[in-house]
């Protein structure tokens, strides 16, 4: 009788254990984070003040908010990448979700202030009746490297979102061997895919001058690759290790290299489609 009495004296003197099943994945701990998956353990419902406290974490928030990385990324970005690429990477977000974030506000300020994604153009081809075959066929491929053109100028912040694989060779080609040894393909991309987070921002702030003044903004447009060549010395110098001047040099040739092969690229496609064109007005 004594023992049974200590025991549940014992047992009332035990403090007691809250434990918490995860929602996730259904185990059960105690503290505020699960140990198999890591969830929050006081995750409860979508409210309004929980998306709104979440976004303002994100926004602002020192541990990987967006606005600690843009402030990093204009004020220190080669530094920011290093670190980056040495493992430091809780504080800063990834370069990607940072690059769908810098093209969301791009297309809702295009959207918002009508304004071009490039210089305008009036070039129009029409073919008529009585055109000789052979005018047709040049006419017909006239008529789609002018669509290409207007495409390129409307639309060519997306045409550097889907060509960033060649930016990346013409990164690793022009900043010299011995980077290409230190780095891989994808250190490369990060570094890369920053620097494109600052060229759509300069292209955020641009068309917020759409509607006050055309030409300034189409003035600002042709300077944009002197934007992109400024964007990768900033992105790529501690990286490479090289001075100014060597970086800003360096940055032109990934630029000239990188137009270059996009170049041969239409070509590539032109021709093509001529010698379809061909074959079908032989028909």
């Amino acid at each position: 009788m004594e023992n049974e009495i200590q025991t549940e004296v014992q047992t009332e003197n035990q403090p007691e254990h809250n434990t918490t099943k995860c929602l996730n994945c259904g185990n059960e701990f105690e503290g505020n984070f699960c140990p198999e998956c890591g969830q929050n353990a006081e995750t409860g419902r979508f409210t309004l003040r929980f998306i709104f406290g979440n976004l303002l974490a994100a926004v602002l928030g020192r541990d990987g908010g967006i606005a600690y990385t843009l402030k990093n990324l204009f004020s220190r970005p080669g530094k920011m990448i290093v670190e980056i690429l040495d493992g430091k990477r809780r504080k800063y977000v990834s370069p990607f979700p940072m690059l769908f974030l810098a093209l969301t506000v791009y297309i809702l300020i295009f959207s918002i202030t009508g304004s071009k994604g490039g210089l305008s153009s009036d070039l129009d081809l029409e073919l008529s009746k009585n055109t000789p075959v052979n005018e047709q066929i040049v006419l017909e491929i006239n008529r789609l490297i002018t669509k290409a053109f207007h495409f390129y100028l409307n639309h060519y912040t997306l045409c550097y979102m889907l060509t960033l694989p060649l930016f990346v060779i013409a990164a690793r080609i022009c900043y010299g061997k011995q980077n290409r040894k230190r780095y891989y393909w994808a250190e490369y991309t990060v570094a890369m895919v920053y620097a494109l987070v600052i060229l759509v921002l300069y292209r955020c702030v641009i068309n917020l001058t759409y509607p006050i003044s055309t030409n300034f903004y189409e003035t600002m447009a042709l300077l944009e690759p002197i934007a992109i060549i400024t964007a990768l010395s900033a992105c790529f110098r501690r990286m490479m290790g090289f001075n100014m001047i060597k970086t800003i040099w360096r940055s032109t040739l990934t630029l000239a290299l990188y137009y270059i092969m996009v170049g041969v690229i239409m070509l590539i496609v032109i021709f093509v489609i001529a010698y379809g064109l061909v074959l079908k007005y032989a028909e």
